[in-house]
């Protein structure tokens, strides 16, 4: 046998113990230290003496206590750095070293002890099972610390000592010495190394039981398996496992039956491993068989990349037997790479692979079956076009086959049978073709770039329901800004489904802000004046933002109902909803007269309500007094007249509570600076008359007021 090259150990990781687990470790230790005692006394005896069997008494039963429900414990020797490191495993989920749990005392006297015996007998590990018997184990004991072993030739050591143990009959008991098993692929994850070596171990050592029957020699091999596998909890760690094992292989030759290995292996795996370990080794044996077409005379490689196939093939029996989830890409791959047969894969996969087949067909034969559609002489010639272009949209989808789907459909919507409402109400062309492919559409249409949408809507464009279904999932997915515009333009231009679906949402319960969004946009696009009964309960919605937009709309569908909303949104709480409505009322020029008197009419109340007022609310009256230049339908008369009276009520102290006793204040001033300077746009002789009246006093009120009557008197003449 060879030496094994080197394992990838770096050392422990921080590990964090839950009390249970620090006095599970923490008993394990003192065990392996009264163990490490007993090898070391007893090996000056013999085995019957005095001395022996006094190091011995009780360590069975402590054995056997320390284990408690776990099956076996392993420890293992590891060099690194130039220090030692023993690790003890099988007893927590994972190993952990008795360096760091044993007392200072303790370690400084046994631990260097435990590395000599380890080095003496040229041990790399060794492992105790739980059904050993107290006569095995004792006997263990006494082969392991026998003073001639160490006499023996150092390079058959490992044999002479595993010969001994299984002259006594002990296959309880796994040792593992340095020179058993060469591992040539390097590095691998030391727990990995110690794994593979000791598979091989055991299975080398079974053919030494030349009593055991046939029956007898497989349950133990199967044990052994189970053994191995049992203590690895990570699918990492099995995969780094199953993808070396054609080392074993290889070490054992003759001993193993074709794919005895793999498949007991692969039977061992836990339920809930299974697919990620076929994942892990099929990543390794993908980067194999690409190395392998660099390099098609590496035989090394192609007889592990045989393996890896066998191994893949094996577990995705297991894995359809069991029927185990989450496998379908796996299959897909395994198929494709010709590991496994069509008849294994899951029948939806089947369904997949046929409908992929025939879509590549009707590609690249596109206008036969277009042809066919087109000349279609019945019903049920027609139906049979429909199912076969029903099967391969999904897949053409995931193509993008496009400008394939968009012919298609137009073939579909230039059928004969599509002129015929009886024919075309049992076949809902081209709609139907779609069903069951609307979530992949969906998908395309928004990740898909600009000019694969525009074809998209192309197709969506013949639609009727299912453009709806497929533009509604759009917009409950769809963050992007400018997509969600170009859907909404389209779904706009479908006009009567169009206002059955914004009626649908706008009446609806519990719809999201980016439905009503739409929804509000589609009725502007496409609504008419009644629909302002569908508007006006949105005007009241609790969200600010579909306020405004409902604003926007009701303007848009019925002016003359929107006025008394646009006023009533004066007052709402929300500062950008009345802002809103005063950017609207500035900015339409054809608002009725009775909105200004609402208008004035408001100001006036607001004005007499509340004896102060910020400087926001000044600026706010002021804004919508300004607009009152803008009134139509009665003479500016009128509306002079409005503003002088607003504006005498703020000087004269004639409004509510505003009882000047000297000058206004700046908020107020805000309002009145306002009203001068509308009252210079629409204003007469009365404005001239009034505005006089300010020129007195020298204030900033009286320049400006001077500077109006000037304005008033340029325009009169």
């Amino acid at each position: 046998m060879e030496t094994i090259t080197e394992s990838h150990y770096k050392g422990d990781r921080k590990r964090d113990f839950t009390p249970e687990e620090l006095a599970r470790a923490k008993t394990a230790c003192e065990f392996v230290i009264d163990l490490t005692k007993a090898i070391s006394r007893s090996g000056y005896y013999d085995s019957n003496h005095p001395v022996s069997r006094e190091v011995k008494r009780g360590l069975y039963d402590f054995f056997k206590a320390t284990l408690g429900n776990s099956s076996e414990i392993m420890l293992t020797c590891h060099e690194f750095e130039e220090k030692y490191d023993i690790h003890i495993s099988g007893i927590l989920d994972e190993p952990f070293n008795i360096r760091k749990m044993a007392y200072s005392d303790i370690l400084d006297l046994y631990i260097p002890k435990l590395k000599d015996y380890f080095e003496r007998k040229s041990l790399n590990s060794f492992v105790i099972k739980k059904q050993i018997t107290s006569e095995h184990f004792e006997s263990f004991i006494d082969v392991m610390s026998e003073p001639v072993a160490d006499l023996a030739d150092y390079s058959k050591l490992g044999d002479y000592l595993t010969k001994s143990l299984v002259d006594l009959g002990i296959n309880e008991v796994t040792t593992i010495f340095k020179d058993d098993i060469v591992l040539p692929r390097g590095k691998l994850p030391w727990r990995v190394s110690i794994i593979l070596r000791r598979l091989a171990k055991d299975l080398k050592v079974i053919p030494m039981f030349r009593l055991a029957s046939d029956d007898k020699i497989k349950q133990m091999k199967i044990q052994i398996i189970d053994d191995v596998i049992r203590p690895l909890n990570s699918p990492d760690l099995l995969g780094d496992l199953i993808v070396n094992g054609d080392v074993i292989i290889n070490y054992l030759g003759q001993a193993l039956e074709a794919n005895e290995l793999e498949k007991m292996i692969v039977d061992s795996l836990p339920a809930g491993t299974v697919v990620p370990v076929a994942e892990a080794v099929f990543d390794v044996y993908d980067v194999g068989t690409n190395e392998l077409q660099l390099n098609q005379n590496d035989t090394i490689l192609q007889q592990r990349c045989k393996y890896l196939s066998t191994v893949l093939n094996l577990l995705a029996r297991r894995i359809d037997s069991e029927l185990l989830p989450d496998a379908t890409g796996l299959f897909e791959k395994l198929y494709e790479r010709e590991i496994i047969a069509f008849d294994m894969l899951p029948e939806k996969l089947q369904l997949n692979i046929k409908c992929k087949k025939l879509a590549v067909e009707i590609i690249s034969q596109k206008d036969q079956y277009i042809d066919k559609i087109l000349k279609a002489s019945s019903m049920e010639d027609m139906e049979t076009g429909v199912a076969t272009f029903r099967t391969i949209v999904p897949v053409l989808i995931r193509m993008k086959e496009w400008s394939v789907i968009n012919q298609i459909v137009k073939a579909l919507y230039s059928s004969p049978f599509q002129t015929d409402g009886y024919l075309n109400a049992n076949l809902n062309l081209p709609d139907s073709v779609f069903e069951g492919s609307e979530e992949a559409f969906v998908e395309e249409y928004i990740n898909g770039e600009a000019p694969i949408r525009d074809e998209m809507n192309e197709i969506l464009s013949k639609m009727t329901f299912m453009c709806i279904k497929i533009l509604e999932a759009v917009f409950d997915k769809c963050k992007d800004p400018v997509i969600l515009k170009g859907a909404t333009d389209l779904l706009s231009r479908k006009v009567d489904l169009a206002k059955q679906w914004s009626v649908k949402i706008l009446d609806g319960k519990n719809q999201s802000l980016n439905m009503l969004n739409i929804a509000l946009l589609v009725i502007m696009n496409i609504g008419q004046t009644d629909d302002i009964s569908l508007i006006k309960k949105h005007t009241k919605n609790m969200n600010p933002s579909i306020r405004t937009k409902a604003l926007d709309v009701a303007i848009k569908l019925n002016k003359k109902d929107a006025e008394a909303l646009i006023i009533e949104a004066l007052t709402d709480e929300d500062e950008k909803v009345r802002n809103h409505a005063a950017t609207i009322i500035e900015r339409d020029s054809s608002l009725s007269a009775e909105l200004f008197n609402q208008l004035c009419l408001f100001i006036k109340t607001r004005l007499a309500q509340k004896q102060d007022i910020t400087m926001y609310e000044a600026k706010f009256l002021a804004r919508l007094i300004k607009t009152i230049e803008r009134a139509a339908d009665i003479p500016k008369g009128h509306w002079e007249n409005e503003v002088l009276s607003i504006t005498t009520d703020l000087v004269k102290g004639r409004v509510g509570f505003l009882k000047y006793k000297s000058a206004p204040d700046k908020e107020h001033l805000e309002v009145i600076y306002a009203c001068l300077s509308t009252l210079g746009k629409i204003g007469g002789h009365k404005s001239i008359t009034l505005l006089n009246t300010f020129l007195r006093d020298g204030t900033s009120l009286s320049k400006v007021a001077s500077e109006t009557v000037k304005k008033l008197k340029e325009k009169i003449v």
